[in-house]
């Protein structure tokens, strides 16, 4: 008969859970994910309101936390994260399906920083920046086929300064400067969009 001392030679004993500690500790690791989340408050909440400013409250208090919005007959959903009741943080709109369809950044209401649209192909739709709702660098957006359609950049007030337009077909049809006093310069869209001819059209009609 083999020793039991041998039986368990190299061998971890078996530990069986401890029941009791498990339950608190799941119970403990549960309440700190849930202090970490977000409070997440949907649109038609009835402790929802406004007050005189028109600040966001959740249960009379400024609310601290996504607010989000459903559209059913697009398809879409909209959350906007809130600080101290203004919208401040990140703004995203998707697909119920969970597609992105835009994502932005708001400072105390103010557009802030980067922000991105996207088609649901996933192509890019529109890019921009801000600075505390100034637009600032480059404004760009495209067709759904990738062509650009908008081009603009803006004076430091935030004014414009170059903007640019072309049709699906990637012909342009608007080329303004602007002074930051609002003058503009430019060619009539009616030039800008003469189609070229067909070389071997023209070689064939003489």
């Amino acid at each position: 008969m083999v020793p039991l001392s041998t039986e368990l030679r190299g061998q971890f004993p078996i530990k069986f859970p401890d029941s009791k500690r498990e339950a608190v500790l799941s119970l403990f690791l549960s309440l700190i994910l849930i202090s970490c989340s977000p409070l997440r408050v949907e649109n038609g909440n009835p402790d929802l309101s406004e007050d005189s400013n028109h600040f966001l409250l959740y249960q009379g208090k400024p609310l601290n936390g996504i607010f989000v919005q459903t559209n059913p007959t697009l398809l879409e959903v909209y959350e906007t994260e809130y600080y101290k009741g203004v919208p401040h943080g990140r703004y995203t709109a998707k697909k119920q399906n969970g597609i992105l369809l835009e994502e932005r950044n708001i400072r105390y209401g103010q557009k802030h920083g980067e922000q991105v649209s996207y088609f649901e192909n996933g192509k890019l739709r529109q890019k921009s920046e801000f600075d505390n709702g100034k637009p600032i660098g480059e404004y760009i957006d495209y067709f759904d086929n990738g062509n650009m359609a908008t081009y603009q950049t803006f004076y430091e007030s935030g004014k414009p300064k170059v903007s640019k337009k072309w049709n699906r077909q990637g012909q342009i049809y608007m080329n303004h400067v602007f002074m930051e006093s609002g003058e503009s310069f430019g060619r009539p869209g009616s030039k800008l969009c003469e189609p070229v001819p067909d070389s071997t059209k023209v070689e064939n009609s003489k």
